[in-house]
């Protein structure tokens, strides 16, 4: 398949720029992959990850990207058509053949339903590797990724399992973590910018001997190492680890739990970043390397990692309703090399159990034009959140109206956070909003997962009219094109197209 940019608008307009590497920058920069004359584009502007069955991007400018009218946020794939806007030029993404297996027949209905069964995520050796550009600014990189939309109830139908979970299934499973490539990133900060790494290595990693640690009041488990053992600190923290703390050779895993109504109005990451004050106080020296949300299992958390003088650790954040979860994999920092791998399979073990889906929201921080405003003009600040929750409410009000309305209620309960965190303070409106996007956010999933169920059925019963509109009015229901859920539905019906 050829991928390429045409340059729509902006300085070589017609031009084709051929995605010829796994991996491209971008920008404004002599070594720059694809090199844009733009005095407004950085010179690592955008990621481009170029897959076999997939291309990706994301923004690595504080300029910010535009893709398809709306801000580019986290790492997102693209279809062929849409349109990049950085600086002012404009870049469409084309390809000139579709993918070899589906020429010349229909696809199948078991290949239909894999596709539903699975969630297409970037290879992670591909999404975390970076460029490091020798001229790269200050705005090349952001440490913490502001992300997710649509974060309550993330896995409620068993044949839209995430892709991590059915990674489990097969002989690898009996074997606890096995071979599970599980590599997880760090963050190398400096001068206001960094980029996202693996460590890898072949010492200490788990195969086969394991165990299990399962909670049964906050309905977690995961796995680590055999031969370490239990261990409590002076706090009553449970860990496991091997070595005495101040060795060389000290290794741990810490388990931190705790509940309060407060974590059930609180966002992923806004909780995470007021956690920090935690970390602090527990290490001296504490200097944050990087966070990132993502998923794990079905499971949204924020990926974390920081180091000490004597430390180096990587860790996972979780919220699930009322109860919040820390797993902190810590060591010192003349064998982290070793452990590192150690510590990204255990992370990656986590889980949720079955009882009940995870129940967490989520909204991006404030923006600097947000900050600005609380500063300048607090009583207008109070008056934009007051609005947009009233705007969340009357969508919500009106959910049976148009398919998008309870997704468009969400956005404006999001939208209103924001604001509400912009302040010094934090202000009184916040809790009205986040019961909203609490309220929002659970019928949408319900919605949405109503509308899963009802592509799958068609599926299963080779009924091609009825998925192709089923998988049409769940786009309408999620308009947000970076939404998995919307790129999923959107590729069923490019399958299921019926014939004029």
């Amino acid at each position: 398949m050829n991928r390429f940019f045409t340059v729509i608008e902006g300085e070589g307009k017609g031009q084709n720029k051929p995605l010829t590497s796994a991996l491209m920058i971008v920008g404004r920069s002599k070594n720059a992959d694809l090199q844009i004359e733009d005095a407004l584009v950085s010179r690592r502007h955008v990621e481009v990850r170029v897959e076999a069955d997939a291309v990706f991007v994301e923004n690595k400018s504080t300029s910010g990207s535009v893709l398809n009218g709306k801000p580019l946020v986290g790492i997102v794939s693209l279809n062929s058509g849409d349109v990049l806007e950085i600086g002012n030029t404009k870049l469409r993404y084309e390809e000139t053949a579709t993918p070899t297996p589906a020429r010349g027949r229909s696809p199948s209905v078991e290949a239909m339903e894999s596709e539903l069964d699975g969630t297409r995520i970037a290879d992670e050796n591909v999404v975390m590797q970076q460029h490091q550009d020798k001229d790269a600014e200050p705005d090349a990189t952001r440490a913490i990724v502001e992300d997710g939309t649509r974060m309550l109830n993330a896995a409620e139908l068993p044949n839209w399992v995430a892709q991590e979970n059915k990674q489990k299934d097969g002989p690898a499973k009996s074997k606890g973590l096995g071979i599970i490539a599980a590599l997880l990133i760090l963050v190398l900060g400096g001068a206001g910018f960094g980029y996202w790494y693996f460590i890898k290595s072949n010492d200490h990693t788990l195969s086969g001997a394991v165990m299990a640690y399962k909670d049964s009041l906050y309905d977690f488990n995961l796995e680590y190492p055999l031969d370490w053992s239990k261990a409590v600190d002076q706090t009553g923290v449970v860990g496991y680890g091997s070595g005495k703390s101040g060795d060389s050779q000290w290794v741990q895993m810490n388990i931190y739990t705790d509940k309060t109504p407060e974590h059930a109005l609180t966002g992923l990451t806004d909780g995470f970043v007021h956690y920090q004050d935690e970390i602090k106080a527990r290490y001296k020296d504490f200097d944050l390397n990087g966070s990132k949300p993502m998923t794990i299992n079905g499971a949204k958390v924020v990926y974390y990692a920081f180091s000490t003088a004597a430390y180096q650790a990587k860790g996972i954040y979780a919220l699930n309703a009322e109860s919040r979860i820390v797993v902190e994999c810590v060591c010192s920092r003349n064998v982290f090399g070793q452990y590192s791998s150690v510590f990204s399979t255990i992370l990656q073990s986590f889980q949720f159990g079955d009882m009940a889906p995870q129940q967490v929201i989520d909204f991006p921080l404030p923006d600097d034009g947000m900050q600005q405003l609380a500063l300048a003009n607090p009583e207008g600040l109070a008056h934009q959140v007051d609005e947009d929750i009233s705007r969340g409410q009357m969508l919500l009000a009106s959910k049976d109206v148009k398919p998008d309305n309870l997704y468009e209620s969400v956005m404006q309960y999001r939208k209103a956070l924001q604001l509400a965190i912009a302040a010094p303070q934090r202000l009184p409106a916040y809790r009205d909003a986040a019961q909203g996007l609490v309220g929002a956010t659970t019928l949408l999933n319900q919605a949405i997962s109503q509308q899963r169920f009802e592509i799958s059925r068609a599926l299963k019963e080779g009924d091609r009219t009825a998925a192709y509109w089923a998988a049409n009015k769940l786009m309408q229901m999620m308009p947000d094109k970076n939404d998995d859920d919307y790129q999923r539905a959107y590729k069923l019906c490019q399958q299921l197209q019926p014939s004029l």
